[in-house]
């Protein structure tokens, strides 16, 4: 009855994974994976890849090596605000991440990093004008960095990346709007939840197809081939 895991790691667009109606990330990749791997959402918000080495370590230490099949990593968001305690300097977030992607596939799992989606400042600061007042700065430019880092480290460390900027460019609208992608400038809408998952599960067939939850074997029979007597379950 113990199934292996799908390990959803990362901070608060992670976190939010099941809050996005009419479609959610969180639900989807449970009902794709039903009876086959169990969806182990583990999101935090505000966190950053500096604070993500202690929590990843408590995680792992939770589960016995090989039981975590797959795992997303998606951090930067938080990483690359200005002015804020949760800003981190692009060479050490490039060196946190390595380390988080290594201590993944050193307990067995199998990693795909996520890059960062588009992002909108006239609609964040709109939305959070308690950061704008603290003084905390997001920007396209330095986002789409951080991203073009994670990018380059997949690369380097031979796991699938999820290029989330590419692919909200290619599903904004015919004028180039992206921001029926996003909820608030940085967080996502259900559409921009289904560009994840969607990219997600390719990812996963093309590099361990034996993953995806159409190649894989629901736990149990379906009730109609169970034989009355259960001696088949």
């Amino acid at each position: 009855t113990n199934y292996r895991k799908l390990l959803l790691f990362g901070d608060s667009i992670t976190e939010f994974a099941y809050n996005t109606e009419p479609f959610s990330l969180g639900a989807a990749l449970s009902s794709a994976y039903t009876r086959k791997l169990d969806i182990m959402h583990r999101g935090y918000a505000g966190y950053n890849s500096r604070w993500a080495r202690a929590v990843l370590r408590d995680i792992l230490a939770g589960c016995a090596p090989g039981e975590i099949a797959v795992a997303t990593l998606f951090f930067g968001a938080n990483d690359a605000c200005l002015g804020s305690p949760q800003a981190v300097p692009l060479d050490e977030f490039v060196a946190n991440m390595r380390h988080l992607l290594q201590m993944m596939r050193g307990h067995g799992a199998r990693p795909v990093l996520v890059g960062l989606g588009l992002f909108d400042r006239q609609m964040w600061e709109a939305a959070k004008p308690e950061q704008v007042s603290r003084g905390f700065v997001r920007t396209s430019e330095r986002l789409a960095q951080y991203n073009a880092a994670l990018e380059t480290l997949a690369g380097e460390e031979g796991v699938p990346f999820v290029d989330l900027q590419r692919l909200f460019a290619q599903h904004s609208g015919p004028d180039g709007d992206y921001r029926g992608l996003l909820a608030d400038g940085l967080h996502f809408s259900a559409k921009g939840y289904k560009v994840w998952y969607d990219a997600l599960l390719s990812a996963i067939a093309a590099q361990w197809p034996e993953w995806h939850p159409d190649n894989m074997q629901m736990r149990y029979p379906l009730w109609a081939d169970c034989l009355e007597d259960g001696s088949n379950v």
